[in-house]
């Protein structure tokens, strides 16, 4: 297995980054809770808003009726 010299200097470099990182602010983000996100189309939003509509509606007229 051979080593080439630019191999050599992404680890230099990589070591670099790292020492350079306080250990605490790693710990930090370990403790933080992941953030989850959710992108849908505007399509997908219509349909979500229209169904919430229609389920209310159809509530109202359950207890009204």
């Amino acid at each position: 297995m051979s080593i080439f010299p630019y191999q050599i200097g992404g680890i230099v470099n990589l070591y670099n980054r790292i020492s350079k990182i306080n250990p605490a602010t790693i710990v930090e983000k370990e403790n933080e809770e992941p953030q989850d996100v959710v992108n849908i189309s505007s399509e997908a939003r219509k349909k979500q808003i229209l169904e919430k509509a229609r389920n209310e509606v159809m509530e109202r007229i359950k207890h009204s009726g």
